[in-house]
Protein backbone atom coordinates (compact mmCIF):
# COMPACT_ATOMS: atom_id res chain seq x y z
CA UNK A 1 0.00 0.00 0.00
CA UNK A 2 1.02 3.43 -1.00
CA UNK A 3 2.20 5.88 1.55
CA UNK A 4 -0.16 9.43 0.61
CA UNK A 5 1.20 12.12 0.78
CA UNK A 6 -1.07 15.07 3.01
CA UNK A 7 -2.80 17.26 0.66
CA UNK A 8 -4.81 20.76 1.26
CA UNK A 9 -8.34 21.12 0.49
CA UNK A 10 -7.72 23.54 -2.13
CA UNK A 11 -5.17 21.17 -3.67
CA UNK A 12 -7.67 18.17 -3.62
CA UNK A 13 -10.26 20.11 -5.36
CA UNK A 14 -7.99 21.54 -7.92
CA UNK A 15 -6.56 17.94 -8.92
CA UNK A 16 -10.49 17.03 -8.98
CA UNK A 17 -11.07 19.60 -11.52
CA UNK A 18 -8.01 19.35 -13.62
CA UNK A 19 -9.12 15.20 -13.66
CA UNK A 20 -12.47 16.22 -14.20
CA UNK A 21 -10.78 18.50 -17.37
CA UNK A 22 -8.79 15.29 -18.85
CA UNK A 23 -12.06 13.26 -18.48
CA UNK A 24 -14.18 15.60 -20.81
CA UNK A 25 -10.87 15.98 -23.09
CA UNK A 26 -11.26 12.09 -23.36
CA UNK A 27 -8.59 11.34 -21.18
CA UNK A 28 -8.79 8.41 -18.00
CA UNK A 29 -10.67 10.21 -15.13
CA UNK A 30 -8.13 9.26 -12.64
CA UNK A 31 -5.28 11.11 -14.45
CA UNK A 32 -4.14 14.89 -14.59
CA UNK A 33 -3.77 16.95 -17.72
CA UNK A 34 0.12 17.21 -17.03
CA UNK A 35 -0.12 13.50 -16.70
CA UNK A 36 -1.38 12.43 -19.88
CA UNK A 37 0.79 15.68 -21.82
CA UNK A 38 3.97 13.57 -20.09
CA UNK A 39 3.11 10.45 -21.07
CA UNK A 40 2.32 11.41 -24.76
CA UNK A 41 5.17 13.49 -25.23
CA UNK A 42 7.76 10.70 -23.47
CA UNK A 43 6.27 7.35 -24.37
CA UNK A 44 3.21 7.77 -26.22
CA UNK A 45 2.63 6.48 -29.80
CA UNK A 46 1.19 9.48 -31.34
CA UNK A 47 1.43 10.50 -34.99
CA UNK A 48 1.41 14.04 -33.33
CA UNK A 49 4.12 14.80 -31.36
CA UNK A 50 4.63 18.30 -31.72
CA UNK A 51 1.28 18.60 -30.56
CA UNK A 52 1.86 17.27 -27.29
CA UNK A 53 5.23 19.23 -27.34
CA UNK A 54 3.61 22.64 -27.53
CA UNK A 55 0.75 21.44 -24.68
CA UNK A 56 4.24 20.14 -22.34
CA UNK A 57 5.92 23.57 -23.13
CA UNK A 58 3.06 25.85 -22.25
CA UNK A 59 2.41 23.33 -19.24
CA UNK A 60 5.72 23.69 -18.38
CA UNK A 61 6.63 27.03 -18.29
CA UNK A 62 3.16 27.92 -16.29
CA UNK A 63 4.25 25.74 -13.63
CA UNK A 64 7.76 26.53 -13.74
CA UNK A 65 8.41 28.83 -10.74
CA UNK A 66 6.59 25.95 -8.46
CA UNK A 67 7.80 22.64 -10.10
CA UNK A 68 11.26 23.62 -11.93
CA UNK A 69 11.04 22.07 -14.83
CA UNK A 70 9.45 19.00 -16.17
CA UNK A 71 6.58 19.78 -14.94
CA UNK A 72 4.50 17.11 -17.03
CA UNK A 73 7.20 14.45 -16.75
CA UNK A 74 7.06 14.40 -12.76
CA UNK A 75 2.96 14.37 -13.07
CA UNK A 76 3.52 11.41 -15.66
CA UNK A 77 5.98 9.39 -12.79
CA UNK A 78 3.37 9.75 -10.03
CA UNK A 79 0.83 8.46 -12.70
CA UNK A 80 3.09 5.62 -14.55
CA UNK A 81 0.92 2.88 -13.54
CA UNK A 82 -2.23 4.48 -15.22
CA UNK A 83 -3.94 4.50 -18.57
CA UNK A 84 -3.40 7.39 -20.85
CA UNK A 85 -6.20 8.05 -23.50
CA UNK A 86 -5.51 9.74 -26.75
CA UNK A 87 -8.81 10.74 -27.79
CA UNK A 88 -10.13 12.12 -31.20
CA UNK A 89 -9.40 14.85 -33.14
CA UNK A 90 -12.75 17.17 -31.79
CA UNK A 91 -11.45 15.74 -27.65
CA UNK A 92 -7.95 16.77 -28.56
CA UNK A 93 -8.97 20.53 -30.06
CA UNK A 94 -10.73 20.56 -26.54
CA UNK A 95 -8.00 19.98 -24.32
CA UNK A 96 -6.18 22.71 -26.04
CA UNK A 97 -8.63 24.97 -25.61
CA UNK A 98 -8.75 23.29 -21.94
CA UNK A 99 -4.97 24.11 -21.54
CA UNK A 100 -4.24 27.57 -23.29
CA UNK A 101 -7.87 29.04 -21.17
CA UNK A 102 -6.40 27.90 -17.88
CA UNK A 103 -2.40 28.38 -18.46
CA UNK A 104 -2.70 32.04 -19.84
CA UNK A 105 -4.00 33.16 -16.02
CA UNK A 106 -2.25 30.83 -14.00
CA UNK A 107 0.97 31.71 -15.41
CA UNK A 108 0.34 35.77 -14.14
CA UNK A 109 -0.91 33.94 -10.72
CA UNK A 110 1.61 31.39 -10.08
CA UNK A 111 4.17 33.85 -11.21
CA UNK A 112 2.82 36.73 -9.01
CA UNK A 113 2.83 34.42 -6.07
CA UNK A 114 6.06 33.23 -6.53
CA UNK A 115 7.55 36.84 -6.52
CA UNK A 116 5.75 37.41 -3.28
CA UNK A 117 6.15 34.03 -1.10
CA UNK A 118 9.60 32.24 -2.81
CA UNK A 119 9.05 29.34 -0.55
CA UNK A 120 6.25 28.40 -3.21
CA UNK A 121 9.27 26.84 -4.63
CA UNK A 122 8.47 22.46 -4.58
CA UNK A 123 12.01 20.59 -3.78
CA UNK A 124 10.15 17.37 -3.25
CA UNK A 125 10.73 15.20 -7.04
CA UNK A 126 8.57 13.79 -7.94
CA UNK A 127 5.48 15.68 -6.21
CA UNK A 128 3.52 12.46 -5.59
CA UNK A 129 -0.13 13.14 -4.29
CA UNK A 130 -0.55 9.62 -3.10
Amino acid sequence: MKESKKISWIEAVLIAIDQLGNAIAGGNPDVTISARVGYFVHFGASKIKIYWRFLEWLIDATFYPIDGTGHCYQAYECEKGETFHHGNDLLLLLLSFFIIVSCIPLFVIIRVLAWIMPSIKNDTYPKCRS
